[in-house]
This record gives structure tokens, C-alpha cells and sequence, in this order.
């Protein structure tokens, strides 16, 4: 209902129902104000472009850049005299050097001791590894668990494709993890 229509009805009301005209403009008031939403028209959406959304990942990651982070500084330890406890004085121990494998050639570095397990990574040729660990197959021969000392992943090497250096005594044996099984593709 628009405004000049209930305008009309109003004046066209007699005096003695003022009452009733009063109910009939709360009345009317009240339904433009729950309904004024769609009075106008209903409104539309608003929606972003990607190129508005792309803009403001953009500001977000830049703020996030410049952001300082707050820095600890711990307050100064005041001395305070203790006496020094007597221990004795260790004794140094032999150890000989750690054992590492370093790459013959590019080696593949698998999730496990053999060629059924599936190859993670590569081990360029002179690169070398911490040798953690150890594997015996009866038919590919021996297999070395190695710990990256740079960049790459951790896994199993085979020893032919790598050249000890260290006591093969200190490596322990382990066992290896489950062969994988191969799943049917669709």
C-alpha cells in the first residue's frame, strides 16, 4: 500500500472514530516498519568479483608482512652467590666417527628396505646420510636407513647404491616397516 493511497483512506474517516483511525495508522506504521525491507523494492545482494576478493587477500597478506611481532626481553637475573657442588670430573670416551653413507650415484630413497616399497625421494650422487639403521634382504642384499643431514626426506637407501663409512657394529638392525599393498585403480 503506498503512502498518498493511506492518506486517503485516513481523511476520508469521520472524526468520532478517531480511535479507530489511531489503530488503523499504528496499524499501517507498524506493518512499514516490519516490512521495509521490500517497501522500496527488494534489495539487491551485494557480491564481490574475484578480482575484489583477490585484492583483499592481497592488502591481508601484506599487513601480515609488515606486522611486528612483539619481541621478549627477559629481565636481567640478579647474582646471587651459591657454593659449587663437588661432582667429579668425566672422563672423555672413545667414539669413533658416525656412521653416514654417501651416494655413489643418484639413488632412489624408498619408504622401505626394497624395491616394493615406493620411492620418496633422491639422493644426489655424493651426497651423504647419518646411517640410523640397518636391513639384511636375503635377495637385494643389504639396505641402510638413512637420516637426511640437509634437504630431503628420510627413508631406506640400498647398499650397493651407496658407499659406508663408520662401524657397521654401532647400526642397529630393525625391522621393516609392512610391505605395501597395491590398491586397484577405478
Amino acid at each position: 500500500m503506498n503512502l498518498p493511497r493511506m492518506q486517503s483512506i485516513v481523511r476520508s474517516l469521520r472524526t468520532r472514530d478517531r480511535r479507530a483511525t489511531l489503530r488503523l495508522v499504528s496499524a499501517a506504521l507498524t506493518a512499514l516498519a516490519f516490512g521495509g525491507c521490500t517497501f522500496f523494492g527488494p534489495r539487491p545482494t551485494p557480491t564481490l568479483s574475484a578480482d575484489d576478493v583477490l585484492a583483499t587477500a592481497q592488502v591481508m597478506v601484506e599487513l601480515t608482512r609488515n606486522a611486528s611481532t612483539p619481541t621478549f626481553t627477559p629481565a636481567p637475573a640478579t647474582a646471587t652467590a651459591t657454593q659449587p657442588l663437588e661432582s667429579p670430573t668425566p672422563s672423555a670416551t672413545a667414539t669413533g666417527p658416525s656412521p653416514v653413507v654417501t651416494a655413489n650415484y643418484a639413488a632412489n630413497v624408498r619408504s622401505g628396505p626394497g624395491e616394493v616399497y615406493p620411492v620418496i625421494d633422491l639422493m644426489l650422487q655424493g651426497e651423504t646420510a647419518a646411517a640410523v639403521g640397518r636391513y639384511d634382504d636375503l635377495t637385494s642384499g643389504r639396505w641402510w636407513m638413512i637420516e637426511r643431514l640437509g634437504a630431503g626426506l628420510n627413508g631406506w637407501v640400498w647398499g650397493g647404491a651407496v658407499t659406508f663409512s663408520g662401524d657397521e657394529g654401532s647400526v642397529p638392525i630393525l625391522i621393516p616397516p609392512p610391505t605395501p599393498t597395491e590398491t586397484p585403480s577405478p
